[in-house]
């Protein structure tokens, strides 16, 4: 269907194009917002990517997914908006989980309910670095593979996992605070 709207916009319908924003506004907002942590900036980077996605149609190549390109497009505009606004998550310290608290972590995400998953990785969103929040939001919310997210992202399949690993350990402590109703700590 994609492909359709595709070429309509490119043999000149402009309206066609609402299909695009209609289809992926909310998702693209989602990516935004884990990154830059602001719903209102969020708002902005998906604007920008619209536009950007506009302007650079004719570039598209049937080779992947329009949504996976869009989604790239987000990606380094939310990228390019934090680096304008020197806001780019330092080094984290090492954080590792015994095969215990692994097991246990597992075992609640298993429970939870897709909705209550959600819910719970939004607020997590709000208190972890943007590049572990896009890499969970991407996979669990956006049901995007690990080979998705490297051509979203740009990062190598090795950084992927690893942030992966590192938003499952701020998930795991987050779901451990909740439980002994600490405040949770962005410096883990």
């Amino acid at each position: 269907m994609d492909a359709h709207y595709i070429n309509e916009v490119l043999n000149g319908n402009t309206n066609a194009f609402g299909y695009f924003i209609r289809t992926y506004q909310n998702k693209a907002f989602g990516v935004a917002v884990s990154i830059v942590k602001r719903e209102d900036d969020a708002k902005d980077i998906v604007q920008d990517s619209f536009i950007t996605a506009y302007a650079a149609l004719a570039n598209f190549r049937n080779d992947a997914k329009f949504s996976t390109w869009f989604y790239r497009i987000v990606v380094n505009t939310a990228l390019q908006f934090i680096k304008r606004e020197k806001r780019i998550d330092e080094v984290t310290e090492a954080y590792s989980i015994t095969a215990d608290e692994k097991i246990a972590l597992n075992s609640a995400i298993a429970q939870l309910e897709k909705q209550d998953l959600k819910k719970l990785i939004k607020g997590v969103f709000e208190k972890i670095p943007a590049k572990e929040a896009l890499i969970l939001q991407l996979y669990y919310i956006d049901d995007q593979s690990v080979a998705e997210i490297e051509v979203i992202t740009s990062f190598n399949k090795a950084n992927v996992k690893v942030l992966l690993h590192r938003g499952r350990i701020s998930f795991y402590k987050m779901l451990k605070n909740e439980k002994t109703k600490k405040p949770y700590k962005n410096g883990r």
